[in-house]
């Protein structure tokens, strides 16, 4: 009795160190799990493999999407990863949703690490999912596809985009008709003015009354005036006069 059942006991224990290394299964991640976009913006998408302690020598990942509400801009492998651009392991499709991306690790990864990014654009408003494909896998030293089976998703809202905010515009400001802007004082044209014939008459007589007086006020006294003014002219006139003769005189005698 004791030998049957430390025969079962052996056996238990076999069984589970042969099925250890099929229980540390890898995982892979998305980063985050839930988006919220406007229209028109771009989004990254982060994948992480996790293999458990088991090394993994290569990986790929085949993820699923919304064609018509998302659009993959750009994939980026993170370091240490050496790409496998063969068809049926390199592919990013737009039209059918579909990106495919497989690479190997030198010397192998057994702890958590990110495989790669993904750049997302969203196309329209509306609600998607990204998944991963059962056609992933993930390779350990026998090639044996050790991937988990688990459902990995990112669930993508994208709304309307933003409303364009308009500067409120400056109504026109229209002329009256006389010419004034609505809101202000029309401004004040000055008409030329034109001097009357009195007035001008009168500046006349003005300017002969000082010339007559001398601008002494003074009929009476202006005439004196002159009559003085010519007296000395006259006088002066006459000297020179005679010195003129007395010179001629001198010449002859």
């Amino acid at each position: 009795m004791k030998k049957i059942l430390l025969t079962i006991l052996l056996g238990a224990f076999g069984a589970m160190a042969i099925a250890a290394p099929a229980l540390a299964a890898t995982s892979v991640s998305f980063t985050p799990v839930n988006v919220s976009v406007r229209q028109g913006q771009t989004f990254t998408l982060m994948i992480g493999v996790n293999p458990q302690g088991v090394k993994n020598y290569t990986a790929k990942t085949e993820l699923h999407y919304p064609a018509d509400l998302l659009e993959v801009k750009s994939f980026t492998f993170a370091p240490s990863w050496m790409p496998l651009a063969q068809p049926g392991y390199d592919l990013a499709d737009n039209t059918n949703g579909v990106l495919i991306k497989t690479a190997g690790y030198p010397g192998g990864i057994s702890s958590a690490a990110t495989f790669g990014t993904v750049s997302f654009l969203a196309k329209k408003s509306g609600n998607g999912t990204i998944t991963l494909n059962n056609n992933s896998f993930a390779l350990d030293a026998n090639n044996q596809n050790v991937i988990a089976g688990a459902s990995v998703q990112t669930a993508v809202a994208i709304s309307a985009p933003a409303p364009v905010q308009t500067t409120p515009t400056t109504p026109a400001i229209e002329p009256t008709e006389e010419g004034a802007v609505l809101g202000e004082e029309a401004p004040v044209v000055q008409e030329p003015t034109t001097v009357s014939q009195p007035i001008v008459a009168q500046s006349m007589l003005s300017a002969v009354g000082s010339i007559v007086t001398l601008g002494t006020d003074s009929v009476i006294v202006g005439l004196l005036v002159a009559v003085i003014i010519l007296a000395l002219a006259g006088y002066a006139i006459y000297s020179m006069i005679q010195r003129v003769r007395r010179k001629n005189l001198g010449k002859l005698r």
